[in-house]
């Protein structure tokens, strides 16, 4: 009893001698906080700055995605008047180059926290589901818009994937981090109807585009491609953008794509000398070195911060199930699907629709993804990818980034 009553001292007393010979212990006890106690406490009490705009691109992953293009296009539109906060994680932070007018704060940090609490809108590509392990809360005043990172993509989502469901935990919260959301931003009557489902509690959907396919019209491509360039170094060389997608069991076998046959396809079939630059999904990258071979004409784009720069600059995209395609599709440039293991990935994640009602021809292995480069009929396909994004529904003409705007500036009013 006494040696754990000395143990005890030991790590929570403190003693302290006065001048005049008096000693006083003082005990330390440890004292525990709810998070969402905490939150309210030490950050919702501050108020609310209407044109404060927190930015999150996926989980703090970089400087990209719909978040940017609203962002750029607000900097563009109005210059000096909001207060631009963007979330990024410490290792992005360190290699991202932010305009001037946006303020990087670390991902989770205090700091981030007292963002969220004080800004009038937050924009957002993901779920807020980590912060919301910690206390965050939508505020009164607070006006949360949900761009999402999908497309017109074939995969299933969210409340549509049966596995995910059975995480009770991540159900909660994901159906949590929905209800708070006031605006949802969709790019087609099809994706509307698939938010409402896939998100539980959807109401108020703009069909406006999503902002960062505006890189795809115009001028666009023109400055991605140079960037891109420059970046890897390929003036004058044709590229294949290989864009694969995850696996709950992180198998690799699916990757295999022959690099050396497809490129011979792309040049006998196109002409031109090809280079392959390949994006791993942020799951995979630690694989890299066992999924992208060491050859002069591939090259692994997987922390080029911004995809969407690749697909404008793309000459052809390729990917198994990923939505970017979704995005590429918007150019009429030739894509491919590369499969190997679609009756699988079906079981464990489902999809919207068969592979075969896509504008893109479907392969299985990598003879017959050569194949079908060699055998591409541009004609059919152009007249395909109308015939699909008709049948969706699709908005997008290259003024997404315009419409999010007004509807902030809107709100933001409304607030002051």
């Amino acid at each position: 009893m006494w040696d754990a009553i000395k143990r005890f001292l030991k790590k929570r007393a403190m003693l302290k001698y006065n001048d005049d010979g008096t000693c006083y212990v003082y005990i330390r006890f440890p004292l525990r906080i709810n998070c969402a106690v905490k939150y309210w406490l030490f950050y919702a009490n501050k108020p609310v700055i209407p044109n404060k705009i927190v930015f999150d691109n996926y989980m703090g992953k970089g400087y990209g995605g719909n978040p940017k293009y609203i962002a750029e296009k607000l900097l563009e539109e109005y210059p000096g008047q909001y207060d631009l906060v963007w979330l990024v994680t410490k290792k992005e932070k360190a290699k991202a180059r932010f305009p001037e007018g946006i303020r990087p704060v670390v991902y989770q940090s205090a700091k981030a926290y007292q963002e969220y609490a004080t800004a009038g809108v937050w924009v957002s590509n993901y779920h807020k589901i980590s912060y919301l392990k910690k206390g965050l809360r939508k505020r009164a005043g607070q006006y949360f818009i949900q761009t999402w990172h999908g497309s017109l993509g074939i995969k299933r989502i969210e409340n549509d994937v049966p596995a995910l469901n059975e995480d009770i935990s991540w159900h909660r919260l994901a159906r949590m981090s929905s209800r708070m959301v006031d605006l949802w931003i969709s790019n087609s009557r099809w994706e509307t109807e698939i938010y409402k489902r896939a998100f539980w509690d959807v109401e108020n959907v703009l069909e406006a585009g999503h902002p960062r396919n505006d890189v795809l019209y115009g001028g666009g491509p023109e400055l991605a491609r140079k960037k891109i360039e420059e970046c890897f170094e390929l003036e004058g060389r044709k590229i294949l953008f290989y864009a694969p997608t995850f696996r709950e069991d992180y198998r690799l076998d699916c990757y295999d794509i022959d690099y050396a046959n497809v490129r011979a396809a792309l040049e006998e079939r196109f002409g031109g000398d090809w280079v392959i630059l390949v994006r791993l999904h942020p799951r995979v990258q630690k694989y890299a070195s066992k999924v992208i071979p060491k050859e002069d004409f591939v090259k692994n784009a997987t922390a080029y911060a911004d995809i969407q720069e690749l697909v404008a600059a793309a000459d052809v995209m390729l990917t198994d199930y990923s939505s970017c395609i979704f995005d590429f599709v918007l150019t009429h440039r030739p894509g491919f699907l590369f499969a190997a293991d679609e009756e699988e990935y079906d079981q464990e994640r489902g999809f919207y629709y068969p592979l075969e009602s896509t504008p893109f021809p479907v392969s299985h292995t990598p003879e017959e993804l050569a194949g079908q480069i060699l055998g591409f009929d541009g004609e059919l396909y152009k007249q395909k990818v109308e015939e699909f994004l008709k049948d969706k529904g699709c908005v997008e003409d290259g003024h997404a980034s315009e419409r999010v705007v007004r509807e902030i500036t809107e709100v933001v009013n409304g607030l002051r």
